[in-house]
């Protein structure tokens, strides 16, 4: 065993080190340590080679990117409503239907495919036609209910932002306001409409006209792939006492520091100059039209001499104001209006052409040369027109004081002075904590610090029943364009949107076809609908002059999806134009003839299609059946409601319209209809099971009493286990 014991069985080969003394020779652990860890492969030594940097946030959003591949976002989608019944339609005649209205609404989620339909289902479409037309009657009265439980809470709370944005505007043309009488009395009451009238609407010249181009471009949500909100940091105007109106006259390039009357003054004289009888803003004649709400609107009767010397009276309508905080709804759809203009303009930051720099630039120059000097007087003694209150005592101070006074013509002067011819005179604003002529200038610090380019039109509005012709000057403003076209945004708020779309009322629809009309058919109506509670933009719909007047106004959709009994008589113009041309010609006639003063015209939904005319002054009083509109105080309140009570406006629920939404695109199901699927009906409570219980014990005493029992049983008292008698043991004897 002794060669057995001298064999090493344990022996091991020679170590190998992982690291050798070559490899060290041949490292280039220095040079990867003095990288900058661009791209380790690189050496830092290196200069010849390129280094390129990793943009590690483009590699993680391509990562994100793939993860939302299978997502697809569907604005406003909420969870299912209750639905109490099963559709009468089956899911594959949803489905065929929905493939129509999808090729009549490709704005509608363009990304979201769907089939064409085919010949079979433009047939179902047509057999279920009156099957859908009942069930969509079925499924409005439904909603009906759930606005009052549900729904109503929404439209009575607006944000915070939207209160801001209206008061800011309240507030301004409170501002705007103060130059006009303070008490007015009724003095008449005027129709709004014409009976088998015939009125056209003809356009004559262009006085003043805007470059499209120069206007700011708005980004249009064709295709919304991701959350959009309207609720976006918004610089909310202030009142300026040196320019109480945010208005540039036409013919010049700053804003005016004149206050509202004067203004109707210069405009009267301006379309007396072009022989015209009225001029109006694009917003007065478009609250004419609107006979669903409530609205105001100034006038001022001004005696001008025309070009040939003769003296003759125009009319001037100004914008329409409030004299009390507004409904919940109406506050919503006036602050969307701002908002959704500006959510939807393009930054700032290398947006604007050369053209757009240029007017900004010369807008800048004119409102610095305003602001050095003061004023814009044509003349030196104008220049050196001063209040004086008695503490002006040095030369130093006078002139600062000039400095800071705004323009005031001779003409204004006499105005305050005298009265304008309607009894009252106006007022100049006088800012808090100041000397009287001392006005602080706002405007620099706001978003409207330069107001939206204004055209000037000549129009014709030619009575042929009556056979009356009235020349008018119609001033508009251009806000936004989209490409080479400008656009005319409205916003519908959108209250129940997880049920439906809204309806757009008649009298929307015929002022916004009157916008279009002013703009010779040049603009187009983007219509974009925006859920109240949460601003989200739900989709937007691009419309021209001639879309806009063909489509029925009960809904979107073709008219081959709307039964006759769905759509009322009144809501059935048989020519949009003509409708639109009566009223305003059945206005100017009654309004011809008016002295010279200023008046308020005066609008409720409960008046139907008659307006109140209101004269400045005192007045007798009294106003016979009209009561309370019989007399007017010019006293703004923005924390106090109007007369007509907020909870009763609400409580009326919005009208509902198969109108196509973006969910039910997605839901496969179709508008104002019930699911076809049976999961998604809404499952009844279950009822307790009915368990026999015994009736409480006065009830059987008093049982008991009735068939004669004299005495009550009480129950046996529980003995102890002591207490218990033992029992004895019988024993046998």
């Amino acid at each position: 065993m002794d060669h057995i014991r001298q064999f090493d069985w344990c022996s091991t080969p020679a170590d190998v080190y992982f690291l050798t003394e070559k490899d060290l020779d041949n490292c280039v652990t220095e040079r990867i340590l003095r990288n900058r860890y661009y791209d380790p492969l690189i050496s830092s030594d290196s200069d010849e080679e390129e280094r390129e940097n990793i943009d590690w946030d483009k590699i993680f959003e391509k990562k994100k990117d793939n993860e939302k591949q299978g997502r697809v976002y569907v604005p406003a989608l909420h969870s299912l409503p209750p639905y109490p019944k099963i559709s009468a339609l089956t899911s594959q005649q949803h489905y065929q239907c929905l493939k129509v209205l999808c090729q009549e609404n490709p704005h509608i989620m363009p990304s979201f495919f769907i089939h064409r339909p085919t010949k079979l289902d433009l047939k179902v479409f047509e057999q279920v036609k009156e099957t859908y037309a009942n069930e969509q009657k079925e499924y409005i009265d439904w909603v009906k209910g759930l606005w009052a439980t549900n729904h109503c809470i929404r439209a009575l709370r607006p944000k915070p932002s939207v209160e801001m944005v209206y008061e800011a505007e309240f507030k301004v043309t409170a501002n705007m306001m103060q130059s006009f009488p303070k008490t007015y009395h009724l003095v008449g009451q005027i129709p709004l409409e014409i009976a088998n009238g015939n009125c056209e609407i003809i356009h004559l010249k262009d006085l003043q006209t805007v470059n499209i181009s120069e206007l700011p471009e708005i980004r249009y949500p064709d295709d919304i792939k991701s959350k959009f909100s309207i609720f976006k940091p918004y610089n909310v105007p202030e009142p300026c006492y040196k320019h109480p109106c945010r208005f540039v006259l036409p013919g010049e390039k700053s804003m005016t520091t004149l206050p509202l009357a004067e203004i109707h003054r210069e405009l009267a004289q301006y379309a007396g100059e072009h022989g015209a009888q009225f001029v109006a803003a694009e917003g007065a004649l478009r609250s004419l039209v609107r006979t669903d709400r409530r609205w105001a609107l100034p006038l001022t009767v001004c005696s001008t001499i025309g070009v040939d010397g003769d003296e003759s009276n125009v009319i001037v309508l100004g914008n329409e104001f409030s004299l009390n905080r507004e409904p919940a709804c109406v506050r919503t759809y006036k602050a969307f209006k701002h908002l959704l203009e500006n959510a939807l303009k393009q930054p700032s930051t290398g947006a604007l052409s050369s053209r757009e720099q240029d007017a900004q630039g010369s807008l800048e120059t004119s409102f610095e040369d305003e602001s050095e000097d003061g004023s814009t007087a044509d003349s030196e003694d104008e220049q050196r027109l001063v209040i004086d209150t008695g503490d002006m005592d040095t030369d130093k101070e006078r002139d600062e004081n000039e400095l800071a006074s705004p323009k005031r013509s001779r003409r204004s002067e006499g105005a305050d002075s005298g009265g304008g011819g309607g009894g009252g005179g106006g007022d100049q604003p006088q800012p808090a904590n100041d000397e009287l002529g001392v006005y602080s200038c706002t405007c620099d610090e706001s978003s409207s610090a330069r107001p939206p380019p204004c055209s000037f039109r000549k129009w014709q509005i030619n009575n042929k029943t009556h056979k009356e012709v009235h020349n008018i000057v119609v001033h508009c403003e251009h806000r936004v364009r989209h490409g080479s076209q400008e656009v005319v945004l409205e916003p519908i708020p959108e209250y129940q949107i997880d049920v439906g779309a809204s309806l757009q009322a008649a009298p929307t629809r015929a002022a916004l076809l009157l916008a279009l009309l002013l703009r010779r058919d040049a603009a187009a109506l983007l219509n974009v609908r925006v859920e109240g509670p949460t601003g989200d933009v739900v989709c937007a719909e691009q419309l021209s002059t001639e879309q806009l007047s063909t489509q029925q106004p009960s809904s979107q959709q073709p008219s081959s999806q709307q039964p006759s009994s769905q759509q009322p008589s009144s809501q059935q113009p048989t020519c949009p134009r003509r409708d639109v041309g009566n009223t305003l010609g059945c206005v100017l006639s009654q309004l011809t003839g008016l002295l010279p003063g200023h008046y308020v015209l005066k609008h409720e939904p409960e008046h139907g299609r008659n307006a109140l005319l209101l004269a400045a002054g005192a007045g007798g009083g009294g106003g016979g059946a009209l009561g309370r509109g019989a007399r007017l105080e010019l006293q703004f309140d923005c924390a106090q409601l109007a007369e007509q009570d907020e909870a009763g406006v609400a409580r009326t629920p919005p009208t509902l319209a198969p109108i196509l939404l973006p969910y039910h695109k997605y839901r496969k199901i179709l508008p104002c209809a019930f699911t076809p699927f049976q999961n998604q009906v809404a499952r009844e409570p279950r009822k307790p099971v009915a368990r026999q219980k015994t009736p409480p014990q006065a009830i059987q005493l008093h049982g008991a009493s009735e068939e004669g029992a004299a005495t009550r049983k009480w129950p046996k008292k529980k003995r102890n286990r002591s207490q218990r008698k033992k029992k004895t043991p019988k024993t046998d004897y």
